[in-house]
């Protein structure tokens, strides 16, 4: 009669090998001669979490830490255990146990990453997994975490290698092959990211977040169908934790926000202090037009501890509109320049109120704003504060002044140019035929550029409009569209004159209209006051509503939607009819 020891080693073989069934009859065999046994109950829970029993696993790897709580290798699968089951805090800490016991781990290294990756710590969870690969440098697991890790921190490219690598080191791993497929999605190779996700479905049917990510890219491309599909064999998956937040963003990007609204409320009912949650949920009501419930959600977001950069924190109160007269307020920019541009409107009404306003804004528009009406004080971010009484981020002050669609305090221009600037530059733009502005990309650093951004060959039917004079407006990175590019002669770049916000307005002052994509320029042009086009996707932010050709915001704002994802062209032949009918 075999031993133990002898009986433990040969259900280790079949397990390894793949013939699970005959492990754990062995492992059982043996649990039954000796229960006190840890190596095989914790090697059967292994065999359960690998089969997709982690109740059962979790139990029996239980039992083997306490019959010998110094294994390390004991508590790395208590972890593993412990993340199959949504936990991350704890199997965080029970990685940290197994590490504390064991610091050559490479296991307990790779898959702590995972969890600080799950947790929003992208910066710690590379970490993590570079150390698992200075262990074993072919560790599978550790690369593929890496590669989450770089893709979730900004780094597609460095991600794409090490998801390749950890594919080759074990061709049949699909969360290898599922983070390559992010990473093709992260610079817009949609094809290939659908592929990928296809491919780690093939090798792991049971994938759950490639099912679930495979739904947010389809979303994303406008197949309703099929995406809410793949959301729904996600859920079938796991049931214990439907894809809420990803339907709920899923319904975002087909432009359905009532229904995303609904899908991120059902999701805070079992994570209510959820913050990135509520900010979803704040979207999707504010393009679904409900403005009461989207501000008091919106302001969640400052208390999302994962935000890169992280929110700002001062040691004064918040003003949320009760009485201010008299106190200084400092006032201050959070995110992007467009968002600065169009909530900046609030200021003169916040000094009617008799606050002594400090405004700080970022660089670039410091000069543009540094007359801004109502306010006592503009400055650059960076630059040393006053003393102030109470703070209040810009994007706060339309909920503190309870703002609704029928109360946006549209009166423009509310921005003005330097007289001596824009008389030179209408002396320059002077000429027969209107003088249209053109803008074609935002910030590729925007996680959506992709797809709000037509880029220059996205408005070509426009350039084609007899009679008229274009001017490009374009600034940053989407000026490469421009090289080699076949332009008409009415067209004139003026981007590399543009050397700050304050230049621009000068221009777009002696223009007849301005067409740009969903950018900064669309804000100061729509504050100035001078007619504006913008081009928008399927699901637009939610500044610009749905189902309307004008916006609260801007009275000489014209909205031109996409009716499908991606149909820049279809959007561009409407936009160029409209300026043929205004040239003409």
């Amino acid at each position: 009669m075999a031993t133990i020891s002898e009986a433990l080693l040969l259900a280790f073989d079949h397990h390894r090998a793949g013939r699970s069934a005959e492990a754990e009859t062995l492992y059982v065999r043996i649990l039954h001669a000796d229960p006190e046994q840890p190596d095989a109950a914790h090697l059967l829970g292994v065999l359960c979490l690998q089969t997709g029993r982690p109740g059962l696993g979790g139990a029996l790897i239980r039992r083997a830490v306490a019959c010998r709580p110094d294994a390390a290798a004991y508590h790395s699968n208590l972890g593993n255990v412990r993340r199959q089951t949504g936990d991350d805090a704890a199997a965080g800490a029970a990685y940290a146990r197994a590490l504390r016991l064991d610091p050559g781990l490479a296991d307990a290294h790779a898959n702590r990453a995972a969890v600080l990756r799950a947790l929003g710590r992208a910066g710690e969870a590379a970490a993590a997994a570079r150390r698992a690969l200075a262990l074993a440098p072919d560790h599978a697991e550790g690369l593929t975490n890496l590669a989450d890790a770089l893709l979730a921190d900004g780094g597609p490219a460095l991600a794409e290698t090490a998801a390749r690598r950890a594919a080759a080191v074990r061709p049949g791993l699909a969360a290898a092959v599922m983070v390559l497929a992010g990473a093709h999605a992260a610079v817009g190779r949609w094809e290939a990211a659908e592929v990928a996700y296809r491919a780690a479905l093939d090798r792991d049917p049971a994938l759950a977040a490639a099912q679930e990510n495979l739904g947010a890219l389809l979303a994303k491309l406008g197949r309703r169908a099929e995406a809410l599909a793949a959301l729904d064999a996600a859920e079938r998956l796991r049931p214990d934790r439907p894809p809420l937040a990803a339907r709920g963003n899923a319904l975002l990007a087909l432009g359905e926000p009532a229904a995303a609204a609904s899908c991120f409320a059902r999701a805070l009912a079992e994570r209510p202090f959820d913050a990135g949650l509520h900010w979803n949920r704040a979207f999707a009501c504010l393009l679904a037009g409900d403005y009461a419930e989207g501000w008091a959600e919106f302001e969640w977001r400052r208390a999302d501890d994962r935000a890169r950069p992280p929110w700002r924190r001062f040691d004064r109160p918040t003003w949320r509109g009760e009485d201010v007269a008299g106190r200084r307020l400092l006032l201050y920019a959070e995110q992007g320049l467009g968002d600065t541009l169009q909530f900046v409107r609030y200021v003169p009404l916040v000094a009617a109120r008799g606050a002594r306003v400090v405004l700080e804004v970022q660089p670039p528009l410091l000069m543009l704003l540094s007359g801004m009406e109502g306010a006592e004080r503009v400055i650059a971010r960076g630059d040393p504060l006053p003393d102030f009484d109470l703070e209040c981020p810009l994007m706060s002050l339309p909920g503190a002044f309870a703002t609704r669609p029928a109360t946006v305090p549209a009166a423009v221009p509310y921005l003005h140019p330097d007289p001596a600037r824009a008389a030179v530059w209408r002396r320059r733009l002077s000429g027969d035929g209107p003088a249209v502005g053109l803008v074609w990309a935002g910030n590729p650093q925007f996680p959506g550029d992709r797809l709000r951004s037509p880029r220059l060959e996205g408005l070509r039917p426009v350039l084609e409009v007899p009679g008229v004079r274009f001017f490009g407006l374009q600034a940053g990175e989407g000026r490469a569209d421009l090289e080699g590019a076949a332009l008409p002669p009415t067209f004139t770049d003026l981007g590399g004159a543009l050397h700050d916000f304050a230049e621009t307005a000068a221009v777009m002052a002696g223009l007849d209209l301005v067409i740009t994509s969903c950018t900064a320029p669309a804000h100061l042009a729509g504050a100035l006051g001078v007619p504006v086009w913008v081009v928008l996707p399927l699901a637009p932010d939610w500044r610009w509503m749905l189902g309307r050709d004008d916006s609260p915001w801007y009275p000489t704002a014209r909205l031109f939607r996409q009716d499908r994802v991606g149909d820049w062209q279809g959007v561009a032949r409407r936009v160029a009819e409209a300026l043929r009918a205004l040239a003409g």
